[in-house]
């Protein structure tokens, strides 16, 4: 019991919480700090979530695909924007002993006729070989059968709504009829891949139907997808096959492509900068207020710190004073922010249709970001508590 007594001496010299008495002290200045961190925390927490799901809509199609390898155009831009390159490429693949199979990808926007309203509307096209397995998910597997059929089409079911109730009409009307591209086509199943930064929506084909809606060359292709067998190493047979093909084509392992599409959208777009100092921002903004708080704080209780300071107790007493007083502002607006955090992700996804969900990174990230903004903006305002001398106040 005496060592508990001896620690709480330490932390509490004064027997009592002066900091929590401080701070409550004023109600008005105290809720006002606190909605200020509050504010800080949750545009912290929302812009985070935010930017997480943003980049996970971008990888979406990339990381349904069911690939080892990935061979691009040597101007390739991202997802859907490329000059292609020549299917011939995919051909020369097939040198090494490793590829169990290339395939190509045909990408393409076209205009969706709304199944409510008739309204066109862009709409992302992915044409593949149904009879490969290109892509990792079931529903998706399922459908190849019924691509092979000229004019049938796969429904992203996580498109935006502009293109109308297809889901609903689909569950109707399994035989639901619209037009792609000017062609007529049918609505074979439904998938899920989501809405990017480039598409509202997203429809899969074969590539014998995308060529029919399509005036591009037929020997050009976006993006070739390479299986490799069992036992390969990706890293090495990248290597390898970039010796092969000629410099007209970029090869990368799925995970290169995956890096490098998320790197387009965030350093090549004003995406990043502006999620980045929108958190700039919201730290700024945090900071300024516990800063005024503390700052008023202290110079209301000049002359009770003085006494204390004239008594014996150092500076380092007065700033763990104002570290506990910034700690305690800390958890009570980090609590609040967090809620109001976890609401707005809610709202984003039932509105937007985006994956902004809370997570422990995030939130253990955000925490630390608060302590270090209220220490830093308390720390700042025991300035002129430092600078005092107890003889000039009195």
């Amino acid at each position: 019991m005496g060592l508990f007594k001896k620690i709480l001496w330490r932390a509490i010299p004064l027997g009592i919480p002066l900091s929590w008495l401080q701070l409550t002290g004023e109600k008005k200045r105290f809720y006002v700090a606190l909605a200020g961190i509050t504010f800080a925390v949750a545009m912290m927490l929302f812009q985070m979530g935010l930017r997480a799901a943003l980049f996970k809509q971008v990888i979406a199609p990339i990381a349904l695909l069911n690939a080892d390898l990935v061979v691009v155009g040597s101007h390739y831009e991202y997802f859907g924007v490329g000059r292609g390159f020549p299917d011939i490429r995919l051909d020369q693949a097939y040198a090494l002993d490793s590829v169990e199979y290339a395939t190509p990808l045909k990408l393409g926007t076209m205009s969706f006729k709304n199944v409510d309203t008739g309204q066109e509307r862009d709409i992302f096209a992915i044409a593949y070989d149904p009879s490969k397995k290109t892509f990792l998910p079931k529903d998706i597997n399922s459908g190849n059968e019924a691509l092979k059929k000229r004019g049938s089409i796969l429904f992203d079911k996580l498109s935006r709504e502009q293109y109308g109730e297809v889901e609903r009409a689909f569950l109707k009307n399994p035989h639901l009829e619209t037009e792609v591209g000017g062609k007529r086509v049918k609505i074979e199943g439904l998938v899920e891949i989501g809405a990017t930064f480039a598409a509202d929506g997203n429809v899969l084909m074969s590539i014998q139907t995308f060529d029919e809606m399509w005036s591009a060359p037929k020997c050009v292709v976006n993006v070739g997808v390479i299986k490799l067998k069992d036992g390969f190493d990706a890293k090495e047979e990248v290597q390898k096959l970039k010796k092969i093909l000629p410099s007209d084509v970029s090869v990368m392992t799925k995970q290169q492509f995956i890096d490098k599409e998320r790197d387009y959208w965030d350093k090549r777009t004003p995406i990043g900068f502006v999620i980045s100092a929108s958190m700039a921002v919201a730290i700024f903004v945090g900071a300024i207020i516990v800063y005024q708080i503390l700052y008023t704080d202290v110079t209301d209780h000049l002359p009770e710190y003085a006494t204390l300071k004239a008594i014996g107790f150092d500076d380092k007493f007065f700033i763990s004073v104002i570290f506990q007083e910034s700690l305690i502002l800390s958890v009570l607006g980090f609590i609040p922010g967090s809620a109001i955090a976890a609401l707005l992700y809610y709202a984003t996804r039932e509105i937007a249709n985006m994956p902004t969900y809370l997570t422990f990174t995030n939130l253990s990230i955000v925490f630390l970001l608060t302590v270090f903004m209220c220490a830093s903006a308390g720390l700042l305002a025991t300035r002129k508590l430092r600078a005092a001398n107890p003889a000039d106040i009195f």
